[in-house]
């Protein structure tokens, strides 16, 4: 894979409230992949099919390109993936798929893990059967593309144990320097159902954490996706701006 996503866009979609349809209602956009966009959006898991040596991402529309995403050439990007490279994605809409990949082999560069969200045909993709996970499926140490790292460790009786760190503000030199950097956490206690933890009282999983207002109260809903742990926060688990949102890899 030869792109990145810029992460600091999530925040902007979520922390400040642009409007979800930027992401989701809007389809012609994948500016940050499927994952937490405020809403209950199906989730699976796609393998690119063995049909073509390599898939390239396909634009979202913008100004200079306005029949994207479609096919050709002028919607094509440099990015690409090969053959049996597995992505979370959304809902096919209009022959496309909005997807998130990180590489299995991915290393952390300067704190950072490389990230790519955006469009792919439909056609280029197939599902992945997801038996349910097995307890050691979630235990480890699990990172996002950036400030954000969640442990996962085993309890008796089949409870694990989430204790998570994100900040914000963390790569911003100015931001160390005046000591403005945010810090939030995440820690509880959860017995897993199917491919899901849920964390905060009362709270089982069901809905999207962002959807529900707890009165400040940190809600967390962990899925698991083969290798790929998506997390969604309500925004109530640290300082301004702080969140757990993301897709998570363990490294290796």
């Amino acid at each position: 894979m030869k792109q990145k996503s810029a992460f600091s866009a999530l925040f902007g979609l979520f922390v400040f409230g642009a409007s979800h349809a930027v992401v989701q209602a809007e389809t012609r956009y994948c500016l940050t992949g499927p994952v937490a966009n405020g809403e209950d959006v199906p989730l699976r898991l796609l393998r690119v099919r063995e049909s073509e040596p390599r898939t390239h991402f396909v634009a979202d529309h913008d100004p200079s390109r306005p029949n994207c995403p479609g096919p050709g050439d002028a919607c094509k990007r440099r990015g690409f993936l090969l053959p049996d490279d597995v992505v979370i994605a959304g809902p096919e809409i209009n022959g496309y798929n909005c997807v998130t990949y990180i590489a299995p082999d991915v290393k952390k560069v300067k704190g950072k893990i490389a990230e790519t969200n955006g469009f792919l045909p439909a056609g280029a993709l197939s599902i992945v059967p997801l038996p349910p996970p097995k307890p050691g499926d979630w235990i480890g140490t699990w990172t996002r593309i950036e400030e954000g790292e969640i442990t996962i460790k085993a309890l008796a009786g089949g409870k694990l144990r989430v204790d998570g760190e994100a900040t914000f503000g963390a790569r911003d030199p100015e931001r160390v320097k005046r000591g403005a950097v945010n810090l939030g956490s995440l820690e509880g206690e959860a017995m897993p159902r199917g491919n899901t933890i849920a964390l905060g009282d009362g709270y089982d999983g069901t809905k999207n954490p962002l959807s529900l207002d707890k009165g400040g109260e940190c809600l967390a809903r962990l899925r698991l996706y083969g290798r790929y742990l998506v997390v969604e926060d309500n925004l109530g688990c640290g300082g301004m701006n702080v969140s757990f949102i993301g897709v998570y890899v363990r490294l290796k």
